[in-house]
């Protein structure tokens, strides 16, 4: 096979000595004639076209390279690693990857307790005890029924006399507000939830923010508790805390 390579000269041409003009450049294309393989000009092309075949067929989602995605040059999905999923005795929830399981039990009938790994006043805590009730609006209001389970609230390790500490009557080591309470229905069954935030005379953590779930099913009171401290939890703990508390729910 037969190529022309073509290269670019200049050349002046002069006019005679009598003639009083200035030389003027003239530009020209030398072509030469090249013979190449045919055969090597087959196995380029070739080539050439398994590489572009190859870089399409690896090309990274755009949507995925955005956000630091390249390596997942396969397009697997990704698994959410910040939660794990646990089922327990009639009851499931989600629990922060980065809690661990804890042996300490607080309250009555305490099956589980999850504890941050940095801080033990960010956990979450399952309790089920035996009740006659058959629904837990038997308990009365949301407001009634925290009323007779405010041992899940906590103790102040203070034991002395409020009457200098400010916001505390007179003999009182703790405070608890109701924040917030809704009685959601799922999968038919009535749950209440109610937002607590706690705050004792030694001023562990300047208060505690608590999440309270429960239902009643079977002849028995199902509670999940999920708290954090309030510095912690106007620094990311928020997030865990309710997603551990809006998770629970009981087959």
């Amino acid at each position: 096979m037969a190529s022309a390579s073509c290269f670019l000269h200049q050349s002046t041409a002069r006019l005679g000595a009598a003639s009083p003009r200035v030389a003027v450049p003239r530009t020209q294309f030398v072509c030469k004639a090249q013979k190449q393989d045919d055969a090597a000009v087959t196995r380029r092309a070739a080539l050439t076209l398994l590489a572009g075949v190859a870089a399409v067929g690896a090309k990274v989602s755009p949507a995925a390279a955005a956000y630091g995605e390249s390596a997942n040059v396969f397009g697997k999905p990704k698994t959410n690693t910040e939660f794990i999923a646990y089922s327990g005795e009639g009851f499931k929830l989600l629990i922060p990857s980065k809690w661990n399981p804890s042996k300490e039990r607080e309250y009555p009938g305490q099956v589980l307790r999850y504890e941050d790994n940095f801080d033990a006043n960010s956990n979450v805590s399952v309790m089920i005890t035996p009740t006659t009730k058959k629904t837990i609006t038997d308990f009365g209001s949301p407001e009634q029924f925290l009323s007779q389970v405010d041992y899940l609230l906590g103790r102040s390790a203070y034991d002395g006399k409020t009457d200098s500490e400010g916001g505390f009557e007179s003999g009182e080591v703790a405070t608890a507000n109701i924040l917030e309470s809704s009685e959601p229905v799922v999968d038919g069954k009535q749950y209440y939830s109610i937002s607590v935030l706690t705050r004792t005379a030694d001023g562990d953590e300047g208060g505690k923010h608590q999440l309270i779930t429960a239902t009643v099913a079977d002849g028995k009171l199902y509670i999940c508790k999920a708290q954090a401290g309030d510095k912690r939890w106007f620094k990311g703990a928020r997030k865990g805390v309710e997603k551990a508390a809006s998770s629970f729910s009981v087959a």
